[in-house]
């Protein structure tokens, strides 16, 4: 379950870099900010790999239906910073990820027509999500079903 927007309300911030590959934009986490990120799953004492390109996914193979002209250049480069979750999620049984907000990224799909979802006081409620690691492939074994 995502976080209410509210709950980003003094969260933790992180500053990556908007990158543009063939059909993605994605926000690419720096080396420090990923390092903290790998220390939230201290905790759990799970067995994992990091994530050769931790990333918060901004438009994933969406077909932009404004702004295609610029759909490939638009916003490549640019720093953007994010309020994220302490709360490690990994429902998918594959990677780890953390919830992330950031009023920016909504802009940037906006500006391509992508759905946000826009209040009317200006909080948009998409969540995006961080993924920063996967699991060990002892423990990936572990959890696929025999049969």
């Amino acid at each position: 379950m995502s976080m209410g927007l509210e709950e980003y309300v003094g969260a933790p911030e992180l500053t990556g870099e908007v990158i543009y590959q063939p059909g993605w934009y994605l926000l690419a986490v720096p080396p420090e900010a990923h390092a903290r990120l790998l220390t939230l799953l201290d905790p759990l004492g799970a067995r994992h790999k990091p994530a050769g390109l931790p990333r918060a996914s901004v438009t994933r193979n969406e077909a932009p239906n404004q702004s295609q002209e610029d759909s490939s250049t638009a916003f490549g480069g640019e720093r953007v910073t994010v309020r994220y979750s302490t709360t490690v999620r990994d429902e998918n049984g594959l990677r780890f990820r953390i919830d992330c907000h950031s009023e920016r990224l909504c802009e940037i799909r906006e500006h391509f027509g992508l759905v946000t979802l826009k209040r009317d006081n200006g909080w948009h409620p998409v969540n995006f999500h961080i993924t920063y690691s996967r699991w060990g492939e002892l423990q990936l074994e572990a959890r696929r079903p025999r049969q």
